[in-house]
């Protein structure tokens, strides 16, 4: 029997009852994959990132306070309270997620299991962090210096009209689009 309680995780205000045996924060980027007709790759372009994700394991034991039920049903509580109808964003404190910047969470999934040979509850808990923490990045301001060109070009008397290989696409808009996402 344990009879260790720990104050690792404070969710909504209340310390999670049981032992912590594990936190995992997870984030990652979202990354689209261009195919072709045929399904082949073509390439692939990073376009944002994933909610942050945490999964915290807790065994629970019997104490003197409260027995494995309890404090399965105090979890419980948190996760959908009775006439709650959707996941409420909760503040969470634990060291791995202020280091990771994560500080609200949702509740996505509690599950548990009851071991049958032992005395012990396992439950399991599944948040997600609604925002996206980053780096703030301050802009470097510069000034442009705009240049006018000045460039003659010749013309050729020979009538291009009935050439095939007149291209009379402009590529300013393109070159000017490469040059902000590039920024």
């Amino acid at each position: 029997m344990l009879y260790v309680q720990e104050k690792v995780v404070k969710l909504g205000g209340i310390y999670l009852k049981g032992q912590v045996t594990s936190v995992e924060v997870q984030e990652a980027g979202s990354v689209y994959v261009a195919q072709d007709e045929k399904g082949r790759y073509k390439k692939s372009q990073p376009v944002g990132y994933e909610n942050g994700k945490v999964m915290i394991d807790i065994l629970l034991e019997s104490t003197k306070g409260a027995t494995t039920l309890e404090q399965l049903t105090e979890m419980q509580r948190l996760f959908k309270p009775y006439g709650q109808t959707k996941p409420k964003l909760l503040s969470i404190v634990n060291e791995d997620c202020a280091a990771r910047g994560i500080t609200k969470v949702y509740f996505k999934n509690l599950t548990s299991k009851k071991v049958i040979s032992e005395s012990k509850r396992i439950a399991s808990l599944e948040l997600w962090a609604p925002d996206i923490v980053g780096i703030k990045v301050k802009k470097k301001t510069t000034k442009k210096k705009t240049t006018k060109k000045t460039t003659k070009k010749s013309k050729s008397k020979k009538s291009k009209s009935k050439s095939p290989a007149k291209d009379s696409r402009s590529t300013s808009k393109g070159k000017k689009a490469a040059k902000k996402a590039v920024k």
